[in-house]
Protein backbone atom coordinates (compact mmCIF):
# COMPACT_ATOMS: atom_id res chain seq x y z
CA UNK A 1 0.00 0.00 0.00
CA UNK A 2 1.49 3.43 -1.03
CA UNK A 3 1.42 6.00 0.95
CA UNK A 4 -1.48 7.91 -1.01
CA UNK A 5 -3.48 4.76 -0.40
CA UNK A 6 -2.68 5.39 3.32
CA UNK A 7 -3.26 8.34 2.99
CA UNK A 8 -7.00 8.24 1.08
CA UNK A 9 -7.64 5.41 4.28
CA UNK A 10 -6.55 7.68 7.21
CA UNK A 11 -8.74 10.90 5.71
CA UNK A 12 -11.72 8.39 5.56
CA UNK A 13 -11.27 7.15 8.64
CA UNK A 14 -10.82 10.64 10.35
CA UNK A 15 -13.54 12.48 8.09
CA UNK A 16 -16.61 12.07 10.55
CA UNK A 17 -14.64 14.30 13.15
CA UNK A 18 -14.22 17.10 10.57
CA UNK A 19 -17.40 17.12 9.30
CA UNK A 20 -19.69 18.16 12.53
CA UNK A 21 -23.21 18.40 10.77
CA UNK A 22 -22.59 14.69 9.39
CA UNK A 23 -20.59 13.18 11.84
CA UNK A 24 -22.88 10.88 14.00
CA UNK A 25 -24.53 9.13 10.82
CA UNK A 26 -21.26 8.86 8.99
CA UNK A 27 -19.53 7.88 11.73
CA UNK A 28 -21.97 5.17 12.71
CA UNK A 29 -21.90 3.95 8.91
CA UNK A 30 -18.24 3.92 8.55
CA UNK A 31 -18.44 1.81 11.80
CA UNK A 32 -20.48 -0.52 10.30
CA UNK A 33 -18.51 -0.74 7.04
CA UNK A 34 -15.41 -1.55 8.53
CA UNK A 35 -17.00 -3.92 11.30
CA UNK A 36 -18.76 -6.20 8.87
CA UNK A 37 -17.58 -8.77 6.27
CA UNK A 38 -20.11 -7.73 3.70
CA UNK A 39 -21.69 -4.63 3.16
CA UNK A 40 -25.19 -3.65 2.41
CA UNK A 41 -26.50 -2.28 -1.18
CA UNK A 42 -27.61 0.55 1.00
CA UNK A 43 -23.87 0.96 3.09
CA UNK A 44 -21.59 0.60 -0.49
CA UNK A 45 -24.11 3.65 -2.14
CA UNK A 46 -23.72 5.61 0.97
CA UNK A 47 -19.78 5.88 0.38
CA UNK A 48 -19.59 5.90 -3.11
CA UNK A 49 -21.95 8.06 -4.28
CA UNK A 50 -20.87 11.04 -2.14
CA UNK A 51 -17.20 10.31 -3.54
CA UNK A 52 -18.43 10.93 -6.77
CA UNK A 53 -19.44 14.29 -6.05
CA UNK A 54 -23.53 13.33 -5.35
CA UNK A 55 -24.80 15.48 -2.42
CA UNK A 56 -26.82 12.99 -0.41
CA UNK A 57 -27.51 12.44 3.24
CA UNK A 58 -27.31 8.79 4.35
CA UNK A 59 -28.03 4.70 3.33
CA UNK A 60 -31.49 5.66 1.92
CA UNK A 61 -31.09 8.66 0.10
CA UNK A 62 -28.00 7.02 -1.44
CA UNK A 63 -29.48 3.58 -2.35
CA UNK A 64 -32.68 5.31 -4.23
CA UNK A 65 -30.50 7.33 -6.31
CA UNK A 66 -28.65 4.50 -7.19
CA UNK A 67 -31.77 2.40 -7.88
CA UNK A 68 -33.40 5.23 -9.48
CA UNK A 69 -30.52 5.53 -12.02
CA UNK A 70 -30.54 2.01 -12.79
CA UNK A 71 -26.82 1.31 -11.35
CA UNK A 72 -27.80 -1.85 -9.19
CA UNK A 73 -28.83 -5.05 -10.08
CA UNK A 74 -32.80 -5.57 -10.95
CA UNK A 75 -34.08 -6.92 -7.45
CA UNK A 76 -31.99 -5.14 -5.21
CA UNK A 77 -32.78 -3.88 -1.69
CA UNK A 78 -30.83 -1.67 0.57
CA UNK A 79 -29.63 -4.92 2.99
CA UNK A 80 -28.79 -6.96 -0.48
CA UNK A 81 -25.17 -7.68 -0.35
CA UNK A 82 -23.05 -6.63 -3.56
CA UNK A 83 -20.85 -8.55 -5.31
CA UNK A 84 -17.73 -7.21 -6.55
CA UNK A 85 -18.67 -7.29 -9.79
CA UNK A 86 -22.36 -5.24 -9.05
CA UNK A 87 -20.17 -2.85 -6.56
CA UNK A 88 -17.61 -2.28 -9.61
CA UNK A 89 -20.48 -1.39 -11.99
CA UNK A 90 -22.13 0.97 -9.17
CA UNK A 91 -18.19 2.45 -9.53
CA UNK A 92 -17.99 3.01 -12.65
CA UNK A 93 -21.31 4.74 -13.44
CA UNK A 94 -21.12 6.94 -10.46
CA UNK A 95 -17.56 8.12 -11.47
CA UNK A 96 -18.71 7.89 -14.84
CA UNK A 97 -15.69 6.24 -15.76
CA UNK A 98 -14.58 5.00 -19.36
CA UNK A 99 -13.94 1.30 -20.01
CA UNK A 100 -12.41 -1.36 -22.36
CA UNK A 101 -13.56 -2.10 -25.27
CA UNK A 102 -15.63 -5.06 -23.78
CA UNK A 103 -16.66 -2.36 -20.84
CA UNK A 104 -18.52 -0.20 -23.79
CA UNK A 105 -19.93 -3.34 -25.62
CA UNK A 106 -21.55 -4.71 -23.12
CA UNK A 107 -21.69 -2.42 -19.97
CA UNK A 108 -22.31 -4.64 -17.14
CA UNK A 109 -20.91 -6.11 -13.73
CA UNK A 110 -18.71 -8.75 -15.72
CA UNK A 111 -16.74 -5.90 -17.43
CA UNK A 112 -16.80 -3.55 -14.69
CA UNK A 113 -15.00 -5.71 -12.55
CA UNK A 114 -12.32 -6.46 -15.11
CA UNK A 115 -11.83 -2.74 -15.86
CA UNK A 116 -11.64 -1.77 -11.76
CA UNK A 117 -9.54 -4.99 -11.77
CA UNK A 118 -6.87 -3.99 -14.66
CA UNK A 119 -6.78 -0.47 -12.94
CA UNK A 120 -5.19 -2.44 -9.71
CA UNK A 121 -7.60 -0.78 -8.16
CA UNK A 122 -9.65 -3.94 -6.19
CA UNK A 123 -8.04 -5.07 -2.78
CA UNK A 124 -8.68 -9.03 -3.43
CA UNK A 125 -9.72 -10.15 -7.03
CA UNK A 126 -11.24 -13.21 -6.22
CA UNK A 127 -13.74 -12.56 -8.91
CA UNK A 128 -16.88 -10.82 -10.18
CA UNK A 129 -19.04 -12.85 -7.67
CA UNK A 130 -17.34 -12.74 -4.74
CA UNK A 131 -18.87 -10.35 -1.39
CA UNK A 132 -17.62 -6.99 -0.59
CA UNK A 133 -16.20 -6.42 2.74
CA UNK A 134 -16.27 -2.95 4.52
CA UNK A 135 -12.46 -2.59 4.30
CA UNK A 136 -12.45 -3.67 0.68
CA UNK A 137 -15.46 -0.91 -0.07
CA UNK A 138 -13.27 1.62 1.56
CA UNK A 139 -9.64 0.77 -0.46
CA UNK A 140 -11.63 0.51 -3.97
CA UNK A 141 -13.19 4.40 -2.53
CA UNK A 142 -9.52 5.77 -1.32
CA UNK A 143 -7.30 4.09 -4.33
CA UNK A 144 -10.52 5.55 -6.87
CA UNK A 145 -10.18 8.86 -5.37
CA UNK A 146 -5.93 8.56 -5.61
CA UNK A 147 -6.14 7.67 -9.20
CA UNK A 148 -8.76 9.97 -10.69
CA UNK A 149 -6.94 13.07 -8.29
CA UNK A 150 -10.58 14.04 -6.56
CA UNK A 151 -11.00 14.89 -2.56
CA UNK A 152 -13.62 13.87 -0.12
Amino acid sequence: MNIMNKLCLFILLLLPGLLPAQSAGLARDMDAALESETVSWALAARFVLPAAGFDLEGREAAFREAAERGWLPKGAGPEGEPTLGGLSFLVMRAFDLKGGLFYRLFPGPRYAYRELAYRGLLLDQGGPSRKVSGFALLFLIGRLLDETGDEL
